[in-house]
């Protein structure tokens, strides 16, 4: 199979991932298409505090960019009459066009002979990395593309004589490279530490080249600070990266994020999104791979390390690597190698690109907000956030988002409840006591509410949720679930492992099946039991209630209140 029919395959391996509504990460929702949605066709969206505090830490004019234009347009297209699902898929496509385009165009242009450009192509368009975490809509999936043709120019500047047009115009354009990925991600500088030094002996050479790139990049940023100041309707100049760098600079900011050891990024997160790639990673004075080793240092110094911070060095890496001689010697070992890295990138593609979270975005566009009445109250249980965006021009009067830890706060959050509209109720990991009490004051209140009587309460919560089975087999609870309706590829990695609460349940309803209807022979329930009648399993039972309490789904459920009277 030639290069070039490879990398078709491959390219439609990515569309097909652009396609699949797994959730990666509530970044990708709440610091990019939540903002602008509200903005350009005026849906009820929820600003996070990044975009609400008195010193915003979020630059709008790279979200209009990434993520302004494509609404933008279909706004010019349909009016304000836009189908939330139709905006969704198409900035999955935009981001799809751009990583297929300007990265893969970007790559080629870092290559030096066709064979080399052909090896970048052909490792980036193999990694899940590209078909899933650079086709969701994060910052850092812009960031990697701006770095990408930063680097690009660095490299064009280096090798050209000044004087040439292309030259003056190649400063410029990195000048303002440089400041919108500085406003997009203020950790964007630290990929160009060890990459800059590109450019000294040009520098040395021209001065000149110096003033042009620094020029660009003031006008860019004033430019940038223009439109926060306006957007955020400041009466002082709005410096959102300096916001940003003074708020991550504070050790106990960065706690409410999670800290993490400094080694997470080159011990965890690097293993975790390269995989057998890391093993054919070859240090070198490259230019892609200075800038990934750069930004991997600068960005362990700092202790919260998420796996996608790293998203603009793996193209880099993946451009570093070279394949051993002896993995191609023959047939079989060629097929072994490929096999390895494509169960691989299958398996994690499947997981992030499929089954994370991958129900939320279907029930919200395509059961809550067209079944959902202007007076429901929704409850999302363990599962990310629900995006507000998605319900279009559904009226949401009330949201409550975070976990509740005693059960006396339900009522409080229930006074609170005062405004028209859909209810959102984003209860987390709330304890599933918290979860029962919750309904059961919801369920109630419609009830009981006359000017409520076509209100619906809806449960939305992954199907072998922990606890879950407390509210489908427990006739003593004031309600019971209706299931309405379910989507099968749903996994919620935070929730994984054996629920024991829910084995000691059904093993007493067993016992008591057994002393009721078979008195002479239960030992078959009995030796669950050890002497001192704790739980005891083997291997084989512990295998079968893995698989029975993580199995994959998202359902929606309907309160219904049982009548007792």
């Amino acid at each position: 199979m030639s290069w070039r029919l490879a990398y078709l395959v491959l390219l439609i391996v990515r569309f097909y991932f652009t396609l699949s509504p797994s959730y990666i990460h509530p970044d990708e929702h709440f610091q990019g298409p939540e903002i602008l949605a509200g903005d350009i066709f005026g849906w009820n969206v929820t600003k996070t505090w990044e975009f609400t505090t008195d010193y915003p830490i979020r630059s709008i004019l790279p979200l209009w960019l990434a993520y302004g234009f494509p609404m933008t347009i279909l706004r010019w297209i349909y009016g304000m009459s836009v189908n939330p699902i139709l905006a969704y898929y198409c900035l999955r496509m935009f981001f799809f066009l751009i990583s297929f385009s300007l990265e893969d165009w970007a790559l080629q242009e870092l290559g030096s002979t066709p064979k080399i450009r052909a090896h970048y192509l052909l490792f980036v368009a193999s990694s899940y990395v590209t078909w899933t975490y650079q086709t969701h809509t994060f910052s850092n999936s812009v960031e990697t593309i701006i770095l990408a043709w930063t680097l690009v120019l660095i490299r064009r500047i280096s090798l050209r004589n000044f004087g040439h047009t292309s030259h003056f115009w190649s400063c410029c354009l990195l000048g303002s490279l440089v400041a919108i990925g500085v406003f997009n991600r203020i950790t964007f500088p630290a990929y160009l530490i060890l990459p800059v030094w590109y450019l000294v002996p040009q520098f040395i050479r021209f001065p000149s080249s110096i003033i042009f790139i620094a020029l660009s990049a003031l006008g860019t940023s004033l430019l940038a600070i223009y439109v926060d100041t306006r957007y955020y309707e400041a009466s002082a100049p709005v410096l959102t990266p300096l916001n940003n760098f003074m708020y991550n600079f504070r050790p106990e900011n960065l706690a409410k994020h999670g800290l993490h050891p400094r080694y997470t990024h080159i011990l965890v997160n690097l293993p975790q999104l390269l995989g057998p790639y890391l093993l054919l990673v070859r240090p070198q004075l490259s230019i892609a791979f200075l800038s990934a080793i750069s930004g991997t240092i600068v960005l362990s110094l700092f202790q919260h390390q998420e796996a996608r911070f790293l998203l603009p060095a793996i193209p880099l890496f993946l451009a570093s690597t070279s394949i051993p001689k002896f993995a191609l010697s023959t047939s079989s070992r060629k097929w072994t190698f490929i096999t390895i890295f494509g169960v691989f990138n299958a398996i994690l593609a499947g997981i992030f690109g499929i089954y994370h979270q991958g129900g939320i975005v279907p029930a919200q566009t395509l059961y809550i907000g067209p079944h959902a009445s202007t007076s429901s109250d929704v409850v999302w249980w363990k599962t990310y956030s629900p995006p507000d965006w998605l319900l279009g021009e559904h009226e949401v009067g009330f949201i409550h988002r975070g976990t509740v830890s005693d059960v006396s706060n339900v009522s409080s959050l229930i006074a609170l409840d005062k405004q028209p509209g859909l209810r959102v109720w984003d209860m987390m990991g709330s304890h599933p006591d918290i979860i029962s009490t919750l309904l059961k004051t919801l369920v109630t209140s419609v009830r009981q509410r006359h000017d409520r009587d076509d209100g619906d309460v809806l449960l939305v919560a992954p199907v072998a949720a922990k606890g879950l089975y407390k509210f489908l087999d427990d006739p003593s609870f004031p309600f019971y679930l209706k299931l309405e309706w379910t989507y099968s590829r749903h996994m919620n990695l935070d929730d994984l492992g054996i629920d024991y609460d829910e084995v000691m349940y059904y093993n007493r309803r067993l016992r008591r099946h057994y002393d009721i209807n078979d008195k002479g022979d239960n030992n078959k329930n009995e030796n669950y039991y050890g002497e001192d009648g704790a739980l005891v399993l083997g291997t084989w039972d512990r295998t079968k209630l893995m698989i029975s309490q993580n199995r994959p789904g998202l359902g929606v459920w309907r309160v219904i209140s049982r009548d007792f009277s």
